[in-house]
């Protein structure tokens, strides 16, 4: 079984997607799948706003992360961010050490 987020920016401006399990497609602003989603969205869901900046928007992704890896061991050992702008793709993975 797998969990899938696409995201990605068209046109029409960006977009994230969940494939769930049983084959559904979600659209959201954000999303979290893996053993710790449920604990992740929570927090998320507490922080999310229209128009976080770049910044902001990190540092909710690392909360919401730091929150499912404390109260759930299944859910690794740190953070990888890609993070997707009209003029890159970038990637940085963060250990559980340094966060």
């Amino acid at each position: 079984m797998t969990q899938t987020i696409i995201g990605g920016i068209d046109e029409n401006g960006p977009r994230l997607y969940v494939l769930d399990p049983l084959g559904s497609v979600m659209s959201d602003n954000y999303a979290s799948v893996g053993s710790g989603a449920e604990i992740a969205v929570g927090v998320l869901e507490s922080i999310y706003k229209d128009n976080l900046t770049l910044e902001a928007g990190k540092n909710a992704v690392i909360r919401a992360i730091k929150s499912a890896i404390a109260r759930d061991v299944a859910s690794g050992n740190g953070v990888d961010l890609i993070v997707i702008t009209k003029e890159s793709i970038e990637e940085e993975s963060i250990p559980l050490h340094n966060l």
